[in-house]
């Protein structure tokens, strides 16, 4: 994966994947471990979506219980326990600390129903049972928490992702290694679909502008809150609106007074719950749930929000106030939930939908993914394998996975993984240290702030696909979303992925200004909020 791919245009595919997000990804993966000749193409770079936006939780869902889900928190505690399992260098245990004041939307004997019955529906589980905690103990377990009509506390366990774009690029490396392609920088531009049944895609090169087209027997639409402009102008945009998005905005914050652990409790303004966790050496609070109805690219936290966000926080710590000095930066994402406009934001169904669209008059061979969440793409990819094998058969009878989780799910040398910035890599970071050790130069930090090295950067440029030093900065490597961004060593990873790519001195200048770019639409300083 050095650099990207040549663009395949005429080339014949079983599968090709409109979105690299987690879900795009993984089912990307399944389809190619399964033995279909598969493409996946994303306009902007692996993970830069919804994906990146998120709260970075792997979880079983606890607030869909009070809207009757139960099926669909069984399904995300079966598979947040096996992606703790098989991807322990990324997802690990989390333990959270709910706790439930007077005028709570939800009472304690609620909240211990709900958490009995959460710890039933994942009756296999490794993670220990939720407890109560004695409010007479609140002050050795969490001394800043207000106990001002504090009337019960448990603490539960979930999982923490910190880095889900990490997750993204692995599903990535599995589906190349399994014989499939994977562009980045690639817009679907349209759809070829004569005859009412679709024959391929036209895409194009964002980076050169070069427009291709190539064949397909199935398209699965996994661009999220961007499914409905997939298919704008094809004989697929007849039926009615895919997605009703929600917003969510997050502040990371540098908060001197941030609890110990993991927070989850009931916003006293609307009763919705959020959370402050510990995350990156800094603490991550949200989340909002707003409907939303623009660019998906262009969502922003507003003023209304991060007051929402400091107050909610604020009053579950009053004794050191989070306020707006404490913010390093936002970020929002919007999640492709059904489009439901007679419903409450907080009751829109968190599941997954694959839609054929020869069942609405559309092309056959076009399947549409709506909604769908970090922790259970790995089921939804199993279940688009199930739409897809009615349109498509492997050219391989035999998966090429033999049956066995495949590429960095091989957990043998995840022990051996190094500490530190290398402990991302899971079963892979001797690839990452033998760069290192071949190049004394490339084991420099980026920046005197973070201990990622610039031998990270040439890892993504040579082995994970990163095409410009934001893909590297923000999505191969966490430095980017650190306090400094590593803005410092920005010019330094530049030139690395420059010798590896063949830049010259005005692109490496240009890929500086460009990331900075980036972080200011994406990564936002509270002060350009208002």
């Amino acid at each position: 994966m050095r650099g990207r791919p040549a663009a395949p245009a005429g080339q014949r595919f079983d599968v090709a994947v409109i979105g690299g997000g987690i879900n795009g990804a993984g089912i990307a993966r399944e389809a190619a471990l399964a033995g279909y000749r598969t493409l996946l193409v994303e306009r902007l770079d692996f993970g830069a979506g919804t994906t990146s936006r998120a709260t970075r939780l792997i979880h079983g869902g606890l607030r869909y219980l009070e809207h009757g889900e139960l099926g669909l928190v069984h399904e995300s505690l079966a598979d947040r326990e096996e992606l703790v399992r098989t991807a322990p260098h990324l997802v690990r245990p989390l333990r959270l600390l709910a706790p439930v004041y007077a005028g709570d939307a939800r009472p304690p004997w609620k909240v211990r129903a709900g958490l009995t019955l959460y710890d039933a529906l994942s009756f296999r589980k490794s993670l220990p049972r939720h407890r109560a905690v004695p409010v007479r103990a609140m002050g050795a377990c969490e001394p800043g928490l207000n106990r001002d009509g504090l009337r019960a506390a448990f603490t539960f366990y979930d999982a923490q992702v910190e880095f889900p774009e990490r997750l993204v690029i692995e599903a990535v490396r599995d589906l190349v290694e399994a014989g499939g392609v994977a562009l980045n920088h690639t817009s679907c531009v349209g759809l070829i679909s004569p005859v009412h049944a679709l024959r391929g895609l036209s895409l194009r090169d964002d980076q050169t502008a070069e427009t291709f087209e190539i064949e397909t027997k199935v398209a699965v639409n996994a661009a999220g809150p961007w499914a409905d402009e997939v298919l704008a102008g094809s004989d697929a945009e007849r039926h009615e609106r895919l997605i009703g998005g929600t917003k969510g905005s997050h502040l990371v914050v540098a908060w001197p007074g941030a609890p110990r652990q993991a927070i989850f409790a009931s916003a006293r303004r609307d009763g919705r719950p959020f959370f402050i966790l510990p995350w990156h050496g800094n603490t991550l609070v949200g989340t909002t749930d707003l409907r939303y109805d623009g660019d998906p690219s262009a969502a922003r936290c507003t003023p209304d929000e991060l007051a929402y966000l400091l107050e909610e926080a604020t009053r579950l710590f009053p004794g050191s106030p989070l306020q707006r000095e404490h913010v390093l930066y936002t970020y929002s994402g919007v999640r492709p939930l059904p489009y439901t406009p007679e419903r409450d934001e907080r009751s829109i169904t968190r599941s997954h939908f694959i839609i054929d669209h020869v069942k609405r008059g559309g092309p056959k061979g076009l399947l549409s993914i709506v909604g769908g969440k970090l922790t259970t793409y790995r089921s939804l990819a199993r279940l688009s394998l199930q739409a897809i094998a009615r349109h498509a058969t492997p050219r391989t009878l035999e998966a090429r996975g033999g049956g066995r989780e495949a590429g960095s799910w091989e957990l043998d040398a995840v022990q051996d993984a190094a500490a530190g910035p290398l402990a991302l890599y899971g079963a892979r970071a001797g690839e990452v240290r033998a760069i290192v050790e071949q190049e004394a130069a490339l084991g420099e930090p980026i920046c005197a702030h973070n201990p990622d090295v610039l031998g990270q950067v040439a890892y993504a440029a040579e082995r994970e696909g990163a095409a410009t030093l934001a893909d590297a900065l923000l999505r191969r490597l966490p430095i980017g979303w650190s306090a400094c961004h590593g803005l410092d060593g920005a010019g330094r990873a530049a030139r690395v992925m420059a010798s590896r790519l063949g830049w010259d001195d005005d692109r490496v200048a240009g890929e500086v200004a460009a990331y900075e770019r980036e972080l200011a639409q994406t990564l936002v300083p509270v002060e350009a909020i208002g």
